[in-house]
């Protein structure tokens, strides 16, 4: 495949990095919401995991076959704040196999994060704003796995009929392939089910011992409809490997039962709803972010956008991971002159525009909250 040759020689990211377009003013939503916020925050760790080895970034901008926490050091004495950004990109809840953990994406899983931040500061202070958005990937990964499940049933249940008759036509075959669709499909379900309502509860008991050991200001964020963006709209044929390309035109409508992104939105929903159910009555904020995506996607020029669901990077790139201001979308009219106007960097992760628009409206929402100070008189 491509080689990308992605340096880290500091922030923020020119080349690679972080999943939007990267070497822009801004980049991800925690970055522009601690500018509002006047803090500095950096990753609390950086680098590679997997099969191939794990290795990560030193502050000297070399590498180490060890963990080196903080690589950007510390803002204070007490060590108390600066490297405070524990996300990792591909993360589950509690699986350490996340998205392309296999290709060598570090995913230490959000209850590790947790871990390893009280492990390094014992507590949280009562004056901390903590953001918990997860989710995500273990909704996609219930999807995918869903698909493949029942495709490797159907496939199997084909093969078996045609090896007891060879000279089953294609008509036969596919009355098959659709009844074992049919009986594998509930199970299938059930499964896929089964894991979100999983991810759900553990998010859920690690916002608890968030609470518990002394965070008072929480903000939980609900998931976007992935269904809605590029990937959703182009499902199947945005999936990995998928063998073709979409026609001409081609939208995956979540409003069809039977369509494959109608799944993954009744996912991210039954995510959204299990959380909510789990953490009704705690001492938590809850942050919308899967209206404010379905505002942002319904009228975008509302927020500034002219392009809501087709991704700004280049398709040859594989993420935004490693998309740059010289990976436009050339054949869809995207420049770095118009970037702020789209929504998505690739399929599924926002723009700088779009991830300071979360930024700008999560700060409203802390105002909102009373969780802002005011600044002392003059």
């Amino acid at each position: 495949g491509t080689s990308f040759d992605i340096p880290f020689t500091g922030l923020p990211y020119p080349a690679g990095g972080q999943f939007t377009v990267n070497g822009t003013a801004t980049g991800n939503w925690v970055g522009d919401l601690a500018q509002r916020l006047n803090l500095d925050i950096t990753p609390n760790l950086i680098g590679f995991g997997g099969p191939p080895g794990s290795r990560y970034l030193t502050p000297m901008a070399g590498f180490s076959r060890t963990p080196v926490f903080c690589p950007f050091g510390f803002q204070t004495a007490d060590h108390s704040a600066f490297c405070l950004d524990f996300a990792e990109g591909g993360a589950l809840i509690s699986n350490p196999i996340g998205i392309d953990h296999n290709r060598g994406a570090l995913t230490l899983p959000l209850t590790q994060q947790v871990s390893q931040y009280l492990h390094q500061f014992q507590r949280f202070r009562p004056d901390q704003l903590v953001t918990v958005f997860g989710g995500n990937n273990d909704v996609l990964l219930a999807f995918t796995q869903f698909l493949s499940n029942i495709t490797e049933s159907v496939q199997q249940r084909v093969a078996s009929a045609k090896q007891n008759n060879p000279a089953m036509g294609p008509v036969r075959q596919q009355e098959i392939a659709t009844q074992a669709l049919g009986q594998e499909y509930q199970t299938a379900l059930v499964q896929a089910q089964h894991q979100i309502d999983q991810a759900a509860d553990d998010l859920a008991k690690l916002t608890l011992r968030i609470i518990d050991h002394g965070a008072r200001y929480v903000l939980i964020y609900t998931l976007p409809d992935s269904a809605e963006t590029p990937f959703g709209r182009g499902l199947p044929y945005t999936l990995r490997d998928f063998p073709q390309p979409p026609p001409t035109g081609y939208v995956c409508h979540s409003s069809e039962t039977l369509a494959p992104c109608n799944l993954l939105s009744r996912l991210v929903n039954r995510f959204n709803q299990r959380l909510l159910d789990n953490l009704q009555g705690k001492p938590v904020k809850i942050f919308d972010s899967h209206q404010l995506f379905r505002e942002l996607i319904a009228h975008p020029e509302t927020y500034g956008f002219t392009h809501a669901t087709i991704a700004w990077c280049a398709p040859k790139v594989p993420s935004s991971l490693l998309c740059n201001l010289d990976t436009p979308n050339k054949t869809a009219g995207a420049t770095v002159q118009n970037l702020s106007s789209w929504l998505f960097a690739d399929d599924i992760h926002p723009t700088p525009a779009g991830y300071q628009v979360l930024a700008d409206q999560t700060w409203s929402e802390l105002k909102y909250f009373g969780w802002i100070a005011k600044p002392p008189p003059p």
